[in-house]
């Protein structure tokens, strides 16, 4: 295929999101509609140009991104909402791609919208939809493919880059700011963090997988890193704009900076604590506050992390700590970061916790405290992004084998992807991944999550099996 024109790529973008808008249109009102036939035209309006310079259009799902006559479409964040749409609905229908050729008419799109919003609820969506798109003359469509394996490498490179040069940099702030240094330049943090939103928008699954590797020794820096990537995605959920995304992110990079005050004997001590060693530890949001206002410059953004800082260990309904005012209400942001901050606490390894709970056990106690400790609202939407089985499970399946969550699947939540840990023999296996997707010639799943199991009880060292697998 033709290389498109440097014009049609930046112009794909538009043309992708204005047909997702289409199709949500026509799940509220029916082809015929005029505010359906509105927005189709607009959309006619938009590609006639574009296909009288390259012949055909090509929309392709492959992985995570969307491609434009075989050329990555690019797109920010405002962008995502409806990209993400699309994508769950291609997925849906094992849809891969969709080809517009020469001419499309309004008629044309009407006819594609009635067989697209009908062919779910077919036994077989995808060859519904193609057997309805035959009659379309100017329409074809393919199945999805896997995204091209070198694609992939060049993302795992990055995602790798971007979560340790977060880590790296998150040292040095803090150690300016433990110190008491003046004037601390958060600028190289807001480059890490805008990073961190720009890669989520386009590999949001490959980076939450990062959050699922605890790293012991490196505590407090790594749960600070994935509790900022964890709020930055669940910001992306609810729709907030990149600036406020930045803005989540560095709060929420910056929660637990208050501990730069507790000695390293209490913070590092194995065993519990005592009454005033816990005191001393429940004064870490009020040292954090004093902390962000004494060592950076005075901004909104400044305020905000200070705010976040203070709140973290709050609850929903005003309990938990520091003391605060019955009427008290908790920030956006801080009803945000007590979820994730919480998710990523108890599923880590810490020197007063070696044991860690299972994804899907921690979500588990979040939903139950729902409208006490934390947020009602957030807490459904945080598990739908994580999923059923959260990445990092441990499980053990119907055909003996046993594995870890890979990746998750926003259409089939109860069928990730999965890097398996042992064959049916309990022999080793390596570097093998299994979509629970896949069915076999009967039309039966081929492999379902049996049970859930505890990693540490069999010495399983996720990292093994999710961060070797970005190398």
């Amino acid at each position: 295929m033709h290389n498109p024109r440097p014009q049609a790529i930046r112009e794909a973008k538009d043309i992708v999101n204005r047909f997702a808008i289409i199709l949500k249109i026509g799940q509220t009102y029916n082809a015929d509609n005029q505010a359906v036939v509105k927005a189709v035209d607009s959309f006619v309006e938009m590609v006639t140009p574009v296909l009288r310079n390259e012949q055909s259009i090509v929309i392709e799902l492959l992985g995570e991104y969307f491609h434009f006559n075989e050329a990555r479409i690019r797109y920010t964040v405002q962008y995502y909402v409806n990209f993400d749409f699309l994508m769950e609905e291609f997925r849906k229908r094992g849809l891969g791609s969709i080809t517009f050729n020469d001419t499309i008419s309004r008629r044309d799109l009407q006819d594609f919208i009635r067989a697209f919003l009908s062919c779910p609820t077919s036994d077989s969506p995808f060859v519904s939809l193609k057997g309805a798109v035959e009659t379309i003359d100017s329409i074809n469509i393919g199945a999805l493919k896997q995204a091209r394996e070198g694609e992939i490498v060049d993302k795992r490179h990055t995602l790798r880059r971007t979560y340790f040069n977060a880590v790296s940099h998150l040292k040095t702030v803090v150690g300016r700011i433990k110190v008491g240094a003046e004037n601390v330049d958060v600028k190289k943090a807001r480059l890490v963090v805008n990073s961190l939103v720009d890669l989520i928008l386009e590999e949001e699954q490959m980076l939450i997988s990062m959050t699922a590797i605890k790293d012991y020794d490196e505590y407090t820096y790594h749960h600070s890193v994935n509790v900022s990537i964890l709020s930055i995605a669940l910001g992306m959920k609810l729709g907030l704009n990149k600036k406020k995304l930045s803005e989540l992110g560095i709060a929420a990079f910056l929660h637990d900076v208050g501990k730069v005050t507790i000695p390293d004997g209490i913070l590092n001590k194995p065993s519990s604590f005592d009454n005033n060693e816990w005191e001393i530890m429940r004064r870490h949001p009020e040292e954090g506050v004093k902390k962000i206002l004494a060592t950076m410059k005075m901004d909104a953004l400044t305020i905000r992390s200070a705010i976040v800082a203070y709140e973290h260990h709050l609850n929903y309904d005003g309990s938990g700590y520091p003391d605060v005012p019955e009427s008290h209400r908790l920030d956006f942001y801080s009803n945000i970061v007590t979820i994730t901050d919480r998710f990523d606490a108890m599923t880590s390894a810490r020197v007063y916790s070696r044991s860690p709970k299972p994804p899907e056990e921690a979500l588990h106690i979040l939903l139950q405290s729902a409208g006490k400790d934390v947020d009602p609202t957030l807490i459904k939407m945080f598990i739908k992004m994580i999923g059923v089985f959260p990445i990092g499970t441990f499980v053990a399946l119907d055909t003996r084998e046993l594995g870890v969550v890979y990746r998750g699947n926003s259409m089939h939540p109860d069928r990730p992807i999965i890097v398996l840990v042992a064959d049916s023999q309990g022999q080793k296996v390596e570097n093998t991944f299994v979509d629970l997707t896949d069915r076999g010639l009967d039309d039966r799943y081929r492999r379902t999550i049996k049970k859930t199991l505890d990693s540490n009880k069999y010495d399983i060292n996720l990292s093994e099996y999710l961060l070797e697998s970005y190398v």
